[in-house]
């Protein structure tokens, strides 16, 4: 039996190659490795020929290998430390090799999960770009989603409930989606900076929401995407633009000057001390340029901070996304101290968020993306 120590508050997914377990305070339950496919399954009762996930290659025949094995391997108390480190106060990942810097906490999986909800409103659905004539079912063949940096999962959840049929993945460097993920959902760890293991050309739509944090290389990823992709596949990219703007395109630093000095000193320190640079706004360019996608459709969304909008729907937006911004600010604050602004982290941040509240015209832009495998 495993038995892991976790924040309060935490409920842990953990898959690998080698291993399913549920981590929680003082509890900890064994899984086997993967669940055996299902008679009754309701992806297998056409006899579609994807009951074999998109990663059961030729090689896979052993049975140390074999992703239906029952093996049940144990993970002992101080392995913890590999997935998860406290500093000062928070939980974060303790993967040496991603560069991603917020927490993985309760309170970022609270913003997380508001987020999701927000942009699906902000957008009007769960996703930009032609994603329901994409997963619309077709005789005898299985469609399959992959979802980058997934986090807490929610996304992957709100569209498997929309796509029954569909059979999606969710992956991650931490294990903190949920321990129930319905019978078409599967969630893993896994470094996206790193090859993936599924199959070439066996996922039609590949989903990345708010992944520059965790990867260094951008261009350098979308090889790789494009391997997995079918030929008309499609890959949606969604980043949040990491300078504020004025919806009518005044100065930022005018209006705005606490929240533009820390967005700035996040930014620097970012580039600076981790190796990320500030990509959303590029994104296009990049895909164009790698030579492997088509039809490259951008389409930035304004969403307010604040209630201040005459809009009521933009208004309640911008209230509830002010609460976003201010859980933003202080999961950040480990990332300024960290750098040249450490002295002047918590003057940043409590700036940031007084302005957030009384500064009309204020929001950020979230930048997305669609296009096509050619």
């Amino acid at each position: 039996m495993t038995r892991l120590t976790a924040s309060p508050g935490l409920d842990l997914f953990f898959r690998s190659s080698s291993a399913s377990l549920f981590v929680r305070p003082q509890m900890a339950i064994e899984y086997p490795r993967r669940r055996p496919p299902l008679h009754n399954d309701p992806l297998d009762m056409d006899g579609h020929d994807a009951h074999s996930d998109p990663y059961q290659s030729d090689d896979d025949d052993d049975d140390s290998n074999s992703d239906t094995s029952d093996a049940v391997v144990e993970v002992s108390a101080d392995e913890f430390p590999g997935y998860f480190q406290e500093r000062g106060g928070r939980l974060f990942h303790s993967h040496g090799r991603s560069p991603y810097p917020l927490p993985v906490d309760a309170e970022e999986h609270q913003r997380q999960n508001g987020l999701n909800q927000l942009l699906r409103r902000l957008i009007g659905d769960s996703s930009v770009g032609p994603v329901r004539e994409l997963l619309v079912d077709a005789p005898g063949e299985q469609r399959r989603v992959l979802d980058l940096g997934t986090g807490t999962g929610e996304w992957v959840l709100d569209m498997a409930r929309e796509f029954p049929r569909v059979r999606f993945y969710g992956v991650d460097i931490v294990p903190i989606a949920t321990r129930y993920p319905p019978p078409n959902v599967t969630f893993e760890m896994h470094d996206i900076a790193e090859k993936f293991r599924y199959d070439s050309g066996s996922i039609d739509f590949v989903h990345a929401r708010s992944i520059s944090m965790a990867i260094r290389d951008y261009g350098g990823l979308l090889p790789e995407i494009a391997r997995l992709l079918r030929p008309g596949g499609l890959f949606v990219s969604n980043e949040w633009a990491r300078s504020p703007v004025m919806l009518d395109g005044s100065d930022i630093d005018i209006h705005a000057p606490s929240t533009a000095e820390f967005f700035r000193a996040v930014r620097d320190t970012l580039r600076e001390r981790r190796g990320i640079p500030t990509i959303a706004h590029k994104i296009p360019e990049l895909l164009q340029d790698s030579g492997h996608f088509t039809n490259v459709s951008s389409c930035p969304f304004f969403m307010p901070t604040g209630p201040w909008h005459e809009d009521p729907g933009l208004r309640e937006l911008g209230r509830e996304n002010r609460d976003m911004v201010e859980l933003y600010a202080r999961s950040m604050r480990a990332v300024l101290i960290d750098g040249p602004w450490a002295a002047q982290a918590d003057t940043l941040i409590q700036g940031c968020i007084n302005e957030s509240w009384r500064v009309p015209g204020l929001g950020l832009l979230y930048h997305t993306v669609h296009a096509r495998r050619r």
